[in-house]
């Protein structure tokens, strides 16, 4: 699936994971897996411009749109994740407005991104300059994590921003800004099901981290639509666990 398709498809149901270690080969095999994109974990995990650069053109090498969860809301570094080829940033802790406004700003021509014609994103120069500034705000995609107490009073003035493409739920920090330490707290649920609904209303789509696809309809019906399911990391322990437990049967049998 192309990234065009990918920021046209938002408002459908898409999977996708994190990447947490920096290699081009586990890229490479979850997009060979058919997921819808994969997002690289640089703020929770050691991503460098060159990690980013190696699996960017492995994503590409098999059609994965990749997306780069930044470090914070830094418009060089983001200017840097999309010349490398990403399609898209997920900006954390966005709070309030003025916070959207930047990161739009940040990852768009039509903002305040830095220009240059050369880069992977601009196929090294093959595109020029005003077809490349064109196409690459076409296909950018913007995400807003809330994840902050603050956020929930704001997330119509957040939406309303135009070029934030989805609201995306940090539920681990959320849990924490609003002092839930029970993942199952109502309260912890009344919040997303609060920014499901705001997205849904401002016509953007939301967004949610999940460890277990059987959470899946219940949140679709309160408007999400994109979600991303554990990581690289979470689904080789989970396979690894796997294989020991069949082994451990079989070898006692």
């Amino acid at each position: 699936m192309s990234a065009p398709v990918l920021r046209a498809r938002l408002g459908a149901p898409l999977i996708g994971t994190f990447l947490k270690s920096a290699s081009y080969q586990a890229a490479e095999i979850l997009g060979l897996a058919g997921l819808d994109y994969l997002v690289v974990d640089a703020e929770h995990a050691p991503f460098s411009a060159g990690d980013i650069d190696r699996v960017a053109l492995a994503a590409r090498n098999t059609g994965l749109p990749l997306l780069v969860r930044v470090p914070q809301l830094e418009a060089g570094f983001i200017n840097t994740c999309l010349d490398l080829g990403a399609e898209g940033i997920m900006v954390p802790h966005v709070r309030n407005r003025e916070e959207a406004a930047r990161a739009v700003a940040a990852a768009s021509y039509a903002g305040a991104r830095g220009f240059s014609p050369s880069s992977r994103s601009a196929q090294y120069g093959q595109l020029g300059a005003k077809r490349h500034r064109a196409e690459s705000d076409a296909r950018t995609t913007i995400w807003a994590q809330i994840e902050d107490a603050e956020a929930l009073d704001q997330l119509d003035a957040i939406a309303s921003v135009a070029g934030i493409d989805c609201l995306f739920v940090g539920r681990a920090d959320l849990a924490l800004s609003l002092g839930i330490d029970d993942p199952g707290d109502p309260k912890l649920a009344a919040a997303v099901a609060r920014i499901g609904t705001a997205a849904r209303r401002a016509g953007r789509a939301a967004g949610l981290f999940i460890t277990d696809l059987t959470e899946v309809p219940a949140r679709m019906s309160e408007g999400y639509s994109c979600f991303v399911c554990g990581s690289d990391q979470s689904l080789l322990m989970q396979q690894g666990r796997q294989m020991r437990a069949a082994f451990d049967g079989l070898a006692a049998a």
